[in-house]
């Protein structure tokens, strides 16, 4: 029989026969697998909204990001499946064994591994793709309602798929070629007698290299975000990560020195760990580069949210709510908003067409539009509607308060500037101008000697022009939008949901009904999700170690039944095996990501983005709860977890006298 096709049957026969660790490593490698897909299928549909409006997005930035969110993804799916593969093969041992005695060469016993991990691969790529495509079918709906815009038509980006596909099975015969390579090596008589193989050699250069990197890492991350901005700390991490991969076995052999100080218990796990380095590096590496890449987006978005927060603007007055609809069923508009808000106030806000206007007509020839010829303020302002035509009233909305001066200078017929300071002492200038078809601006009239004063204050609109000044500038008034005074009415949030229901026909948008709340976003859903990562990560790798241990501590359990040792010894042993690979692991990671967490937090915080900001130099905050978090309660976690399904019975094996 040809050898793959028996390797493929073998491994087939197992795969159905050990259902518990091939779910286990199904999920390890579908999971990634999915969320890839499940983001390009989103992104693919995204781009149809893009592409009709013509906003093709940064394409090279996103293509570079993508490119190495796939590459840690799948560097996560190695690193952890295999471990989990070295286990199965470690358990196959006496298998594999007898596949050798039977006849089978080298060849056999490595197409035999390697077979498992392309059939678990392959399994895991086609039931992650098909899950990640029905996940972002799913999500699509929810998004679009969140977000308040259609995101077009659902797209899978076929080639993409593919392309995942094959790195999912590709992952898994790449997390095979270690274990593999250990099967062809075995001592055929050693693993039918039960004796384990004796630890491999360390490399020496691995720790060299793995120096190299994390230093080159932390001086690209310092140095790089200067010209590179986030993809300096971008590379920086991925080279101090791959550094650490590749120093893990040197750290988990150097933290063995520490066994002797250490309880009981924890001395056996260290010593057991920095013994057999070889199965425990690579949960160790794992958890590790998961690690280090959170802790670095959990300083950058921590230190990103405190600069929105320092720099929230209220567009409107707290409390106060504008309701927008197109002036062509302003009136249906009124009525409905009306219903939803049953003996409450609701304020017309009728405008001059302005520079920010939108034109009804497909000439904009026939779209004229009014600005006032004055001194701007350089710090600029925030322009929810050009010109507002009103009085003291629709003054009182805008501001949040009665201003004495706005009110006595509308009465008086005087327009009101924000913004901007008449430039003929108390006069100003209308200007009527309409756009040619090259964009360029055409005046057609100048309405002279309109009387005015500047106010001062943000109320988000250019002017406020009493109604005989409109009539004499002679454009059409229009209702925009509808406002809810704060003095009159404090919208719920549950009036604000119904309003945004009720005004989806008129104006689907997102920015169709406003209320003021002031700064509401948080970054706990951030940081609950990214602690869960770290948490499956961590809890993943330990379990992992912990298993293998167990498959290589046979004897060794066997000798401490056979001199009268109790379940809670070995209980207690396989909490220490735990806590210390993901102790060793989450630290590390803490370590690793602190650098360039750090350093990207100088291009995202450095310069303010809201207009009218003063300048307040690079922002830094670290989320010391979830670090901790990480650092502490997910080690103790996973050795909970280790040992609540750790066997109660110690097993006996048979000795073989020698």
């Amino acid at each position: 029989m040809n050898r793959y096709r028996f390797a493929l049957r073998i491994a087939r026969q197992d795969a159905l026969r050990a259902k518990g660790r091939t779910a286990l490593i199904l999920c390890m490698i579908g999971l990634p697998v999915a969320a890839i897909v499940a983001l390009a299928v989103l992104w693919r549909t995204g781009q149809g909204t893009k592409e009709s409006t013509g906003d093709s997005g940064g394409g090279a930035a996103e293509s570079a990001i993508t490119g190495m969110a796939i590459t840690m993804i799948l560097l996560q799916v190695v690193l952890l499946a295999g471990p989990a593969l070295v286990v199965d093969a470690r358990r196959r041992r006496r298998d594999l064994a007898l596949v050798a005695a039977a006849g089978g060469t080298d060849r056999h016993l490595r197409a035999v591994v390697l077979a498992s991990g392309l059939v678990l691969g392959g399994i895991a790529a086609v039931g992650g793709a098909a899950l990640g495509t029905l996940a972002a079918a799913a999500a699509v709906p929810a998004l679009e309602a969140a977000g308040g815009e259609p995101f077009g038509p659902f797209r899978v980006p076929w080639l993409q798929v593919a392309v995942t596909m094959l790195l999912g099975a590709g992952s898994g015969v790449l997390a095979a070629l270690l274990p593999a390579a250990q099967a062809a090596r075995m001592d055929v008589t050693a693993a039918l007698a039960g004796r384990r193989d004796p630890p491999g050699r360390s490399r020496r250069g691995w720790p060299i290299a793995g120096g190299v990197l994390v230093l080159a890492g932390v001086a690209t991350a310092l140095v790089g975000v200067v010209p590179l901005r986030e993809f300096g700390a971008a590379f920086g991490a991925a080279a101090i990560i791959v550094g650490l991969v590749l120093a893990c076995p040197w750290i988990v052999g150097t933290a063995g020195r520490l066994a002797p100080r250490l309880p009981l218990p924890l001395r056996l796990a260290v010593r057991d760990g920095a013994r057999n380095r070889a199965r425990t590096a690579p949960a160790v590496a794992a958890i590790t580069a998961a690690v280090a890449g959170i802790t670095a987006l959990a300083i950058g978005g921590a230190s990103d949210f405190r600069q929105s927060r320092l720099e929230y603007q209220a567009t409107l007055p707290m409390g106060s709510a504008l309701i927008r609809a197109p002036q062509t069923q302003a009136d249906e508009a009124e009525r409905a908003i009306r219903r939803d808000l049953p003996g409450v106030p609701v304020l017309p806000l009728k405008t001059l067409p302005g520079v920010g206007g939108t034109c009804l007509s497909a000439d904009t020839a026939q779209c004229p539009a009014l600005s006032f010829i004055a001194r701007e303020d350089p710090a600029g302002m925030t322009v929810l509607l050009d010109n507002v035509v009103g009085g003291a009233r629709e003054a009182r909305m805008l501001l949040g308060r009665d201003d004495p001066a706005v009110t006595s200078a509308l009465d008086a017929g005087k327009v009101v500037l924000f913004g901007a300071k008449p430039t003929d002492g108390g006069t100003t200038t209308g200007r009527v101008f309409v756009w040619d078809d090259d964009g360029a601006e055409r005046t057609l009239r100048r309405v002279e000697g309109l009387p005015a004063v500047a106010a001062g204050g943000d109320p988000g609109v250019r002017a406020i022009v009493p109604p005989k000044l409109a009539e004499r500038i002679g454009l059409p008034v229009g209702t925009e939008a509808f406002g809810v005074d704060r003095a009159d009415h404090r919208v719920t949030k549950a009036e604000e949901a119904r309003l945004t229901k009720t005004m989806t026909p008129y104006n689907p948008y997102s920015d169709a009904v406003y209320v003021e709340r002031g700064f509401t976003e948080s970054f706990g859903t951030v940081t609950l999700l990214l602690a869960s990562v770290a948490a499956v990560l961590a809890l993943g790798g330990a379990l992992i170690a912990t298993s293998l241990a167990a498959a290589d501590a046979r004897p060794d359990l066997a000798t401490l039944a056979a001199v009268g040792a109790r379940p809670l010894t070995w209980r207690v042993l396989t909490m220490c095996q735990a806590l210390f690979v993901a102790v060793l692991g989450c630290w590390l990671g803490i370590a690793g990501g602190l650098v360039p967490g750090l350093a990207v937090a100088r291009p995202l915080t450095s310069q303010p983005e809201q207009a009218g900001v003063a300048d307040h130099g690079t922002i830094i905050d670290v989320p010391w709860t979830l670090l901790l978090a990480i650092g502490v309660l997910i080690p103790c976690a996973a050795a909970l977890v280790a040992a609540t399904f750790t066997r109660d019975r110690l097993p006996m094996t048979h000795r073989v006298l020698s």
